[in-house]
């Protein structure tokens, strides 16, 4: 469908221009060089926003059919490897699989077979069989039933695999779905089938290679085999409107392919209907004898013997309780899993009378069988990276994990663990461990950007350097250590803390040892610190100046003191805001949205503010003696004026960050949303160039507004008038726009993905850390390039007053990446590679995932405790997701909320 063109871009377009006029008439009595500066500004700002208004009103290019082809094919090509790798690891491609007998359920849960054309059976071991049964259904529905652990997830892989294989020409391609993350009530099927293939399959984001909205088109017409699994797993007050949902869109396209546990679908289609001429298949218990067959030819040659025992059980009772146990697929799989190192005893098996203990037993046994914690405990027979993975981490914190993640699976009610959105399991609004060093840095580098501009008239470039970064890091350091261990560490309702009987001497013993810790390392820094500004004093004395400078006795310690005394500060601000939050429950608003970015954004340019305040005080107040007097004593020219120069000089820095910051957030540089990205520059060039001209308009839009507003809320020195702070500040915020506008095309080019390669965790990780590194770069390069035009034209000193005050910001080097820096900061950290770093270390803090989760995740899809799909993980079955929880929650070790 054609989007049509929108008239309100042209009346954002209108309304700046007529900004800009305004703008040009209040400066036009500043003198003829000023009004020249501003009518160049202006024709830039109007050609920028008419060619914004222009591009943002065009209609967006329909995908033609050879570009639906094309998609259809890469979705295929992705499908089938995707679901190939899975069939794989989870044993499915055997050379001898456990043979799983599927019977026709037509007449017990299935429309009339005059509907359906014919009736349908089969066995998963013959798949090439069963699929072609299927295509010989008139219209293509099939719904596989079975109970808890059948194999019914297993025959919708092997029958997707299949129908990929060797499809017929104009098939559909089917595309295996989770049911669980959908609600019939809020969307309908075929747009939550697209979005899911947009979210899952990234390559098809190409808007070059396939037009726009490929997964949208391709499910509208008809091109996508929906294969539905778990429609129990949906709540059951959805499951009605679900299933009413399901039939009113096949009724537009015919194929359908739907699985669900047996005892739920009989009762929803009692309640409700049927699945429209649908036919219906229903798993049958596994037989003794193909039990046995199968464990013959999967167990390997040195095993046989201790299985034995058990293939003899089977013979003698095809009956019994371990026949029984064993007639489930999940249980058979979990059998061969847990008994196939050489310390374990299959006969273990025999020993047990109930069939639904034995089942319980395999599942609790999972974890400790697989996760070994000592490699010479694995399996020899296992792949290196396998065992590997077995011996790296401890049965009882893999446990640990599993439970919380599938907790947390279970609390936010999605389909996968996906590591982009672990940070929802935190409370909201956290001072955890990343913060700490990310409030420390903020402060280092706002001590950092106010001593730079500093050091430059005093020290040479190299001792600049060194002095720069000894502030800069020592501040850092010591600010996110206080932060860190001031905070409370830990929620009132954290499972494992004292009771209140207990908690008072704890309390008092935790509090002894962190006041301890961050006074030794304040004191250790603050060493550091006293020398670099007795060394500047030196510098100064020594320096040509119209000020006379004496450096008093222990200038040094004075220095260290004041700056150890500052370090209170941030400490006292973390436990009042602890204790705050304590008792007032904070609302979560999602990651990257206006109402969690907008208090970050304040909180970092306070920070920054802090940090070049304490700076500004220790480098400028101290030398100002006074010639004359006892040299024991600074007796200051004029105590408030030099005061109100240092805190004006601080908060000006701030509000060139808080700009910086502005025009970032109304350019949306870091694509306002918790999902992972990717940067990939092979994309074509054409592309760039179209986005160019909007980027730069709404950078040019933005970075002006912003700057005339920074002309009435700045600190500005008394002396300088109201034309040069409009032109200064005007001129300085369009700069930034354009930069920052050419950096928004650059990344909205760059994350266009240009190949069909299909998206893992491990790579859509990489991809959002790439990503935040460039947006990193992004907002360090305007700073650098201002402060290297102002250097190389000489605008400091200019006779033209708005080029001379723009000179004079940010004078050096220095100054301007810590600027620089601190932009990017604040851009990272509303970043998904951000959220799930911090989450990483709160959850390892309160011992629920290790520091790095996805490297746990992977492993345990190595040992086939979890599947991986697409860019998620899954629970390798329902069964133990659901056993691993309620085990927990008897056992009364239920993780709470982190």
């Amino acid at each position: 469908m054609v989007r049509r063109r929108t008239w309100w871009p042209w009346v954002v377009g209108a309304v700046g221009v007529v900004v800009l006029v305004t703008v040009v008439a209040l400066v036009v009595g500043a003198g003829a060089q000023a009004a020249a500066t501003s009518l160049s500004v202006v024709i830039s700002a109007v050609a920028g926003l008419l060619s914004w208004s222009w591009h943002r009103s065009r209609p967006a290019a329909p995908a033609t059919r050879a570009e639906l082809d094309q998609a259809a094919e890469a979705l295929a090509a992705m499908v089938r490897r995707q679901w190939t790798e899975e069939a794989a690891a989870q044993g499915l491609l055997d050379p001898h699989p456990l043979a799983v007998r599927w019977r026709s359920g037509q007449a017990e849960a299935g429309d009339h077979v005059r509907m359906v054309g014919r009736t349908m059976a089969g066995r998963s071991d013959d798949i090439h069989a069963f699929a072609t049964a299927f295509r010989a259904l008139p219209r293509r529905r099939l719904v596989i039933l079975g109970e808890p652990g059948a194999g019914k997830t297993a025959l919708a892989i092997l029958l997707v695999r299949e129908l990929l294989r060797a499809p017929e020409p104009g098939e559909p391609v089917p595309v295996l779905l989770d049911l669980a993350s959908w609600n019939p009530h809020r969307e309908p099927l075929a747009q939550w089938m697209a979005r899911r293939i947009h979210e899952d399959y990234p390559a098809l984001r190409d808007h070059d290679t396939y037009g726009r909205d490929a997964a949208r088109k391709l499910v509208a017409e008809g091109r996508v085999l929906p294969v539905l699994d778990g429609l129990d797993e949906l709540p059951a007050d959805l499951r009605p409107g679900a299933l009413a949902a399901v039939n009113h869109a096949i009724a537009l396209h015919d194929p359908l392919v739907l699985t669900s546990r047996r005892a739920e679908y009989h009762r929803l289609v009692e309640e409700t209907d049927v699945i429209t001429a649908a036919a219906v298949v229903v798993a049958e218990p596994v037989e003794a004898a193909d039990v046995i067959d199968y464990l013959r030819s999967a167990v390997p040659p040195r095993r046989v013997a201790a299985w034995q025992p058990v293939l003899d059980e089977l013979t003698e009772r095809p009956r019994g309780a371990l026949a029984q146990a064993l007639s489930v697929p999940l249980n058979v799989w979990l059998a061969r899993t847990v008994y196939s190192s050489p310390g374990t005893d299959p006969a273990d098996l025999t020993r047990r009378n109930d069939a639904e203990a034995l089942r319980h037993h395999l599942l609790d046994a999972l974890v400790p069988a697989v996760f070994t914690a000592r490699p010479t405990a694995a399996d020899p027979t296992l792949p290196d990276v396998r065992r590997t993975a077995a011996a790296r981490w401890h049965p009882e914190d893999a446990h640990t994990a599993l439970v919380f993640l599938a907790t947390h699976v279970k609390r936010q009610r999605t389909d996968g663990i996906a590591w982009w959105d672990l940070h929802r399991s935190l409370r909201p609004d956290p001072a955890g461990p990343l913060s700490g060093p990310v409030a420390g840095a903020m402060i280092g580098l706002g001590a950092g950007c106010m001593a730079g501009d500093y050091f430059h008239w005093a020290l040479s470039p190299l001792a600049r350097l060194v002095c720069f970064l000894a502030v800069t890091l020592a501040t850092a350091a010591g600010a996110g250590v206080v932060i860190r261990l001031a905070h409370a560490g830990g929620d009132p309702e954290a499972p494992g803390r004292p009771g209140p009987e207990r908690r008072g001497p704890r309390l008092a013993g935790e509090v002894l040892r962190r006041a301890g810790t961050g006074c030794a390392v304040v004191l250790v820094l603050a060493v550091v610190m006293g020398a670099v500004v007795e060394y500047w004093a030196e510098a100064v004395e020594r320096a040509d100046t119209d000020i006379e400078v004496t450096v008093p006795p222990y200038t040094g310690i004075k220095a260290g003191a004041a700056w150890a005394l500052f370090m209170v500060v941030p400490a006292l601000g973390t436990l009042c805001a602890t204790a705050l939050r304590r008792r007032v429950r904070p609302r979560r608003h999602p990651t990257g949205g206006l109402a969690a970015r907008v208090p970050r954004t304040l909180l970092y340019v306070v920070l920054f503010w802090l940090g070049a305040q304490a700076a500004g005080a220790l480098l400028y107040l101290p030398l100002r003696q006074v010639t004359g007097e006892p040299p024991t004593r600074i007796a200051f020219l004029a105590p408030a004026e030099d005061l109100a120069f240092v805190s004006r000089r601080a908060a000006f820095r701030a509000c060139v960050l808080l700009l910086i910051a502005g025009v970032m957030a109304g350019l949306r540089l870091t694509g306002g949303s918790s999902r992972p990205t990717r940067l990939d520059f092979r994309a074509p060039l054409r592309l760039l160039a179209t986005m160019l001209p909007a980027c730069l308009g709404r950078g040019l839009l933005f970075g002006l507004g912003l700057g005339l507003a920074l002309a009435f809320i700045a600190p500005w020195g008394p002396l300088v008038s109201w034309p040069t702070r409009l032109v200064a500040s005007g001129g300085f915020g369009a700069f930034l726009g354009v930069l920052f506008g050419l950096g928004l095309a650059v990344l909205r080019w760059a994350r266009v993905p240009a190949d069909l390669e299909q998206e893992t965790p491990q790579s859509t990780l990489r991809g959002e850390r790439t990503a935040a590194v460039a947006l990193l770069v992004f907002a360090l390069v305007p700073p650098l390039a201002k402060w290297f035009i102002a250097f190389q034209g000489h605008f400091a000193g200019s006779a033209v007053q708005p080029v001379d005050a723009v000179g004079r910001w940010l004078e050096t080097l220095e100054a301007n990446a810590a600027m620089g820096l601190a932009a990017g900061l604040l851009a990272v950290s509303g970043t998904a590679y951000f959220a799930y770093r911090e989450a990483g270390l709160r959850l390892a803090a309160a011992r629920r995932l290790p520091s790095r989760p996805l490297s746990f995740l992977e492993d345990a899809r190595l040992l086939s405790v979890l599947r991986r799909v697409g860019p998620v993980y899954h629970f390798c079955h329902a069964e133990f997701q659901d056993r691993i929880v309620s085990a927990a929650g008897a056992a009364g070790g239920a993780p709470q909320r982190a």
